[in-house]
């Protein structure tokens, strides 16, 4: 092909196009009796454009209109509003310093959770979040799951170091939805050994919701929902931003290095890049015994594009996540897979998983109303590697493509509603190349459509919603891998094929009252539903790494819940508090249980699942006490109960009771630098469900101390924290090897070395 100059003066001719349109920039500072108000929110009013001032109160913020609102707003303020208009003016900056006045009323605005939904800050749901800046410090080998269990009333189920499953008050693993990439995650999430695939690569706030929300996001959400939101500060700068940095832990000599890179052209268009690799070896106990084939690795890429305007946003992604996780053996204290200290390579057993998520969204913004549209498709890959690593015990391939819309609209000043839909088909299907069958081939089918209305009273705040799902299963071993197999569907079906249909109604109805412009009381009553997974109804086989024969029963009701949940809040100067109490009762809960038998053939056990009504309940309590601008204290505290209703038996994965107490202290004789400490005590577990066993009671202690270098809009983040620094030995309740007494790790030591432009 021949190049011309013709040609690069049609580049140059093109690049100028694009990068021609006028950018107005305002640049600032925002204080409050002459100090700078860190973290506040400055954003264009009813539109995506906005930023988060620095530690400084600095801001930039750069808009194509020329007239517009201009808002910023932070916690324990005033809200103010600017008119700004550079017609008025030949300039096409302006520079503002921007005073904010205190406000010990200000309580939840109403401000959006999740585009895809319309949900708000000032929903009566029990809403807490986590931001990743705090956590990004800390090199947490258990990844985003693990992080979340900082919060009061999350737990985390555990399989060594590297498979962390997300708890809601006593549910999780299918009774939990995760939205990643707007996506609804559909990644066999019924495997207590099933990674949930999530590091926070990209991300920069998990909003949680606790209790049911089956109304916004269908079968599933039972317990909860994690709404995990990609972090897109590249859209506040106009030049090229990014981070690049490194974590180390001692604990598992884990190493993890990461990129990120993004930048917003001046046509309104987008593009950024994340990457990751993280590599464990084998971690330690308190005693410094090495749990062997805890060891894993993955590699993390994320890109986005897209474009950015005033009414209208739209964005293109793709994630890439390979991870590599060894199987620790219920045997390991008697007979170790330990090898040397830093042996990273895979020994068997091992899963391989890799995943390819792809996802278009868009939304508008009007006067009026607003829509939001996703579309996505994942496809997972998994495989189970048991006896040599040239076969496959277990493989499966999931194909899941999910779409969701809504418009909410707004006829009446303090009147919103809005209608919704979301729809999957996730197609699943057993590797050819797999040595033993635990599920058969499936196809889902879901279609969900609801309504969510509210209104805003003088100190009331009303919300109701109702919604309609259908669900279709179909079980297929009509192929020849499976007939050649020998797997039978219950009843034996002559064309070797059993369909299962789920419908029916959910709603929720809650109130928001201001008792003062400090302090607020809600209340929810809501209604979530479960469709049993494929496991629960279809299983009939061994399941490789364990020494399980998992019998299902396509017989199955739907899960049932309705949850009465109440929370007091209280915001004021120095201090905060946050209380909450619920109830929910599930009817036919579905429990997986050891019948006592073997099979004569293999010697595995029979374990089997069983359907039964139960009831959870618990509270949670913060407290939050601020003594002067740089010392602050942090209290929590958690408890679940949970039993069936008619034989009282202890439910199981439910976690200890715990309390924790925090302290962070910012030096002012060293500029910058920020130390937390944390106490947190688990009681002992005494109330073990079927086949568990009691959990005697521990404390960890953690302290982390970063320092933050900047120079000019650079900076450099150190820090250094340790983990259990008692170096307790300990098995938490909801380790899925706490039958075999296999402690969690012992004291790690954290560093991290992080660089911003």
């Amino acid at each position: 092909m021949h190049f011309s100059y013709k040609n690069l003066l049609v580049i140059i001719g093109c690049l100028s196009y694009f990068t021609s349109y006028t950018q107005f920039i305002i640049e600032g500072q925002i204080v409050c009796n002459k100090e700078a108000v860190a973290f506040a929110s400055v954003y264009i009013d009813n539109t995506t454009i906005g930023t988060i001032t620095e530690a400084d109160g600095s801001f930039k913020i750069e808009s194509s209109e020329a007239i517009f609102n201009l808002v910023i707003s932070s916690i324990g303020y005033q809200e103010r509003i600017l008119s700004i208009d550079f017609n008025s003016e030949s300039k096409k900056y302006k520079r503002l310093n921007i005073e904010l006045i205190k406000d010990i009323q200000s309580l939840d605005a109403i401000v959006i959770i999740d585009k895809q939904t319309g949900l708000t800050k000032k929903t009566p749901y029990s809403v807490t979040d986590l931001d990743m800046k705090t956590i990004s410090r800390q090199f947490n080998t258990g990844g985003l799951a693990a992080s979340l269990t900082d919060l009061p009333g999350i737990s985390g189920a555990t399989l060594g170091t590297g498979i962390v499953k997300p708890f809601i008050r006593g549910l999780g693993f299918s009774r939990v939805v995760t939205i990643f990439q707007n996506n609804k995650l559909e990644n066999h999430q019924w495997g207590q050994d099933h990674g949930l695939g999530l590091n926070n690569l990209g991300v920069y706030k998990v909003d949680v919701i606790k209790g049911p929300a089956s109304i916004l996001y269908g079968s599933g959400a039972v317990g909860g929902v994690l709404l995990i939101k990609d972090d897109e500060s590249y859209l506040d700068h106009s030049n090229l931003t990014g981070t690049i940095g490194s974590s180390f832990n001692s604990v598992s000599n884990g190493i993890k290095t990461f990129a990120s890179l993004g930048k917003r052209f001046n046509n309104h268009l987008f593009f950024a890049v994340d990457a990751a690799i993280e590599n464990h070896a084998d971690y330690k106990d308190g005693n410094g015994t090495i749990i062997g084939n805890s060891r894993f690795n993955n590699q993390n890429f994320r890109i986005h594009t897209g474009l950015d305007k005033t009414n209208f946003k739209n964005k293109l992604s793709f994630t890439y996540l390979n991870q590599n996780l060894g199987i620790i053996s219920d045997e390991e204290l008697e007979a170790s897979l330990a090898t040397n200290r830093n042996d990273r390579n895979m020994q068997l057993p091992f899963q391989e998983v890799k995943d390819y998520l792809i996802s278009y969204t868009q939304e508008s913004f009007h006067e009026k109303f607003q829509t939001y549209f996703h579309i996505s498709h994942h496809f997972n890959d998994r495989s189970e590697i048991e006896e040599s690593f040239d076969s496959v015990d277990l493989g499966i391939n999931q194909n899941h493509s999910f779409i969701s819309g809504r418009i909410s609209l707004t006829p009446k000043q303090n009147f919103k509603y809005t209608f919704g839909f979301q729809s999957s088909f996730i197609k699943t299907l057993n590797k050819n190349s797999a040595q033993e069958i635990l599920i058969p081939d499936a196809n889902t089918f879901d279609i969900g459509a609801y309504y969510l209305g509210s209104k805003q009273f003088d100190k009331l705040y009303l919300q109701a919603g109702i919604r309609f799902d259908y669900r279709k299963v179909t079980a297929l071993a009509d192929r020849p891998l499976l007939v050649n197999y020998g797997f039978v569907l219950a009843g034996s079906p002559e064309n070797r094929q059993l369909s299962s249909d789920f419908g029916g109604l959910t709603g929720s109805f809650g109130a928001t009252y201001d008792i003062s412009k400090f302090q607020n009381i809600k209340v929810n009553l809501s209604s979530g539903f479960r469709a049993p997974d494929l496991a629960e109804l279809f299983s009939n086989g061994p399941h490789p790494g364990t020494n399980r024969f998992e019998v299902g029963n396509a017989n199955f009701e739907r899960e049932q819940s309705f949850q009465t949940d109440i929370s007091y809040a209280l915001k004021l100067a120095r201090f905060t508090l946050g209380a909450s109490a619920y109830f929910n009762t599930i009817s036919n809960y579905i429990f997986f249980i050891n019948t006592g038998e073997t099979r004569p053939e293999d010697g595995l056990q029979i374990w089997e699942f069983q359907q039964e009504n139960a009831q959870l309940y618990g509270t949670e309590l913060s407290i939050h006490y601020k003594f002067n601008e740089d010392i602050s204290i942090n209290s929590t505290a958690a408890l679940v109960r949970g039993t069936l209703s008619k034989s009282d038996e202890n439910l199981t994965f439910i976690p200890a009771d715990n309390y924790s107490l925090g302290l962070n202290y910012r030096p002012k004789f060293i500029k910058s630098t920020q130390i937390e400490t944390t106490l947190t005590h688990f009681s002992k577990q005494n109330r073990p469900g079927f086949n568990e066993i009691e959990t005697p009671a521990y404390t960890l202690l953690n302290l982390g101390i970063t320092k933050d270098f900047s120079w000019g809009n650079k900076n450099l983040t150190a820090s250094i924290s340790g983990n259990n620094l008692l170096n307790t030995t300990y098995v938490n309740h909801l380790s899925i090897l706490r039958a075999f007494e296999i402690p969690n790790p012992g004291r790690s030591i954290l560093t991290m070395l992080r660089f911003g432009f």
